[in-house]
């Protein structure tokens, strides 16, 4: 009795402590082929559902657990590719489904290191950067919220097919799904969301941020887009910021698009200043910048 009972009371406590819960993990565990998530868009090549089923720790919830379907939808949207998740919803013969909405694509941001900073620290007190890390010349792809994407997703020609975005000395102050950290880049990407729309159609390609010098606007920023034949125009201030009598957003779009078509019929690059109904007006400075890879 006396070398029975401890070993019963030994076996009863590891069961109760390690043995129903590896059981738990054996019988309820979530398992990947389980996981119907949402379809990845085409401009995603990163296997997400894998990625975050192996490094988000996901084999080993079980689905007992009350709080699953909330460390599920966390360690999703944990991967830089996943804006959000908007829902996670159990099932039965332990299936999970995830809807996600994933990141996209909104431009291509050009950086090149200035040759005071070639070996500076970040400068920026809001780097997110590693001390001491510095970021790699080229384009940095970037969503609609100005959050770097994953770079080994994207092929070099990939550049062609998004909005080129140049502001002289702009620097990513994050790494991979942090924001680029650049007030310039956030407003471009306001006029890449208005434009996108017309982007192919009328071959517009980049789009260059230089100061305002003249309007007293709400913005100090104003932009040129630089179709792919060359055409520049000053568009301005980006929509809804536009400066006390500068054009309105809308009129400036319809207006892009018909002298367009009218400067291409001749055999040189034209300019215009979008900002006034003026039929041609002339473009000051629209290039601050032409350091290309």
């Amino acid at each position: 009795m006396f070398a029975v009972v401890p070993l019963l009371v030994l076996g009863y406590l590891g069961w109760f402590y390690y043995g129903a819960d590896h059981l738990d993990l054996a019988l309820y565990s979530l398992r990947q082929e389980n996981l119907v998530v949402t379809q990845q868009p085409e401009w995603i090549k990163s296997p997400v559902v894998e990625e975050v089923f192996e490094n988000g720790g996901l084999k080993r919830i079980s689905l007992l657990d009350p709080n699953a379907t909330a460390t599920i939808a966390q360690a999703f949207e944990t991967h830089n590719w996943v804006k959000s998740t908007t829902r996670v919803t159990k099932s039965v013969g332990g299936k999970v489904e995830v809807d996600l909405i994933f990141r996209k694509p909104a431009a291509m941001v050009y950086y090149s290191p200035q040759t005071n900073q070639a070996n500076a620290a970040p400068s920026s007190p809001n780097s997110q950067l590693p001390a001491g890390a510095q970021p790699q010349r080229g384009f940095y792809p970037v969503d609609a919220d100005g959050i770097i994407l994953p770079k080994q997703d994207f092929q070099a020609d990939d550049i062609w097919h998004y909005f080129q975005l140049f502001a002289e000395g702009a620097r990513p102050a994050g790494d991979i799904g942090m924001a680029f950290g650049d007030a310039r880049i956030s407003e471009a990407l306001k006029l890449c969301l208005y434009l996108n729309d017309v982007r192919e159609p009328l071959q517009l390609q980049e789009i260059w941020v230089h100061h305002d010098t003249n309007s007293a606007g709400p913005s100090p920023w104003i932009m040129t887009i630089v179709s792919r034949d060359k055409h520049q125009m000053l568009w301005g201030h980006a929509p809804e910021l536009e400066a006390i009598g500068e054009q309105a957003a809308e009129s400036k779009k319809s207006r892009l698009a018909a002298w367009l078509n009218m400067a291409r019929a001749g055999s040189e690059p034209q300019q215009i200043d979008l900002r006034s109904t003026n039929p041609v007006a002339p473009v000051s400075s629209p290039r601050p910048i032409r350091q290309r890879p």
